[in-house]
């Protein structure tokens, strides 16, 4: 059996993002369904809300996501949200994200129900894009392990703990399993369950499916 310190199921920015830091504490292999690029994230459009601003604070984002969320939001979410927004902007910075920039400094919009410029774009709308293939290429020339075109298909368990995955490989129709000391689902959404959506073609809800199953 292969054996990892991290195993990571799925490429979106989640999988990826923590890919990159899990590889600073052991060997990590990354299992995606699909090529290293299919995921959400590479269409996603719009921008990323942090309160960077010389004015701004995470306490006057927290007040305007609570605000907008209308009695929503899950509050300590929230402060999770804001408190740590600039520090993964310095992230993605360092992991060369190519935010836009006006006079030098990164450009903050101002949008929908945020009362300070905080919204963060790269190549305008394709925010999503950019931050994709920027992590997806700084995996593919780190020593990261990727198996595409892999489908994760069962959570391995010893004695009610997490031991490891299965997985079909698409192309050969061979199953392997893989152990690991900590596994990540990083699946994305289920926006393919419903017949109208705007989803891509993988998020199928899979991460969700193999939790319920292995621990059912």
């Amino acid at each position: 059996m292969n054996q990892y310190d991290y195993i990571i199921v799925g490429s979106g920015i989640a999988g990826l993002y923590t890919a990159l830091l899990a590889r600073e504490q052991g060997s990590v292999l990354i299992i995606t369904k699909g090529s290293i690029d299919d995921c959400n994230t590479r269409h996603a459009q719009g921008g990323v809300a942090a309160a960077i601003g010389k004015k701004d604070s995470p306490e006057l984002h927290f007040q305007d996501t609570i605000a907008a969320g209308d009695g929503l939001c899950d509050e300590d979410s929230v402060r999770i949200l804001v408190n740590e927004a600039s520090d993964r902007i310095t992230d993605l910075v360092n992991f060369g994200v190519p935010f836009d920039t006006l006079n030098g400094e990164i450009a903050l919009g101002r949008e929908a129900a945020h009362s300070m410029r905080r919204i963060l774009h790269a190549g305008g709308d394709a925010t999503g894009e950019h931050i994709e293939v920027t992590l997806s290429n700084r995996v593919c020339s780190s020593k990261i392990q990727v198996l595409e075109d892999c489908l994760a298909t069962e959570i391995l368990l010893e004695k009610d703990r997490v031991k490891g995955i299965k997985a079909l490989d698409c192309r050969t129709g061979s199953i392997e399993e893989f152990e690991c000391r900590f596994l990540i689902l990083a699946t994305g959404g289920a926006g393919q369950l419903y017949k109208f959506n705007t989803n891509s073609d993988v998020a199928t809800g899979d991460g969700i499916s193999l939790a319920f199953k292995g621990f059912l």
